[in-house]
């Protein structure tokens, strides 16, 4: 291979390498051993905070919804079906979750309708409800999908949601491909090293020197000539 295309190959693999390994390690050190991954925000107002099921019964996983309300405050949540959880809250002011974010590890999410939501709690559509005046957590198996869950300030204020996915599997692929990764970062630091040394030789002053240097001209024999003899 020629050493510029060596240089050029090698440039490429060391950079793929390195963002692969850096992105391998991120995930692995957000992950842990246990492969958790843990999204949150802080919903503004009193609205009653919806967890669809597009986000509850994206993984086939377990998932673990939390609501925290704030000092002095109580959270309501509840769990049942997605055309029930869109009929109670109406055309209602509320908070919609409609996905996540790996880079902050937020959770994404929108607001929709007018007016102050009346307590939820009253309605006898809900398949499972927890109530608390600390962290309140309900989890969300994917037997039961479709399934929607609402979390509502019953007092005060919602200080934070958290949705939480567990899978071992995620830390194990964070590992190989940061693994992977400085494999390839390895391989083009390889052929930029090799690609140094060609440069070298071919470049050697030593053998330009003698290149240029010309074999000095040899002595060409003179022909012998005979001795006359005197009369």
């Amino acid at each position: 291979m020629p050493t510029l295309a060596k240089r050029v190959v090698g440039a490429l693999l060391a950079l793929l390498g390195l963002v692969v390994t850096v992105i391998g390690l991120w995930y692995a050190v957000h992950l842990g051993g246990s492969g958790t991954a843990t999204f949150s925000s802080s919903p503004s107002g009193t609205a009653p905070v919806l967890v669809p099921q597009t986000v509850l019964n994206r993984v086939d996983g377990v998932v673990t919804v939390t609501a925290t309300p704030r000092r002095g405050g109580t959270v309501w949540l509840a769990a049942t079906t997605p055309s029930d959880a869109e009929a109670v809250l109406g055309a209602t002011a509320h908070t919609t979750v409609t996905g996540v974010d790996t880079r902050p590890w937020e959770l994404l999410s929108t607001t929709a309708g007018t007016g102050a939501a009346p307590a939820l709690s009253g309605t006898d559509v809900w398949r499972n409800t927890e109530t608390g005046t600390g962290a309140v957590s309900m989890t969300i198996e994917q037997a039961n999908a479709p399934e929607s869950v609402i979390a509502q300030a019953t007092v005060g204020q919602i200080e934070t949601i958290e949705l939480t996915w567990e899978r071992k599997s995620w830390f194990v692929q964070s590992v190989i491909a940061a693994l992977v990764g400085l494999f390839l970062l390895l391989s083009g630091l390889s052929l930029l090293w090799s690609s140094r040394g060609t440069r070298r030789r071919d470049g050697d002053p030593a053998d330009e020197d003698a290149a240029e240097v010309e074999p000095e001209p040899q002595p060409v024999p003179r022909p012998a000539i005979p001795e006359q003899e005197n009369a």
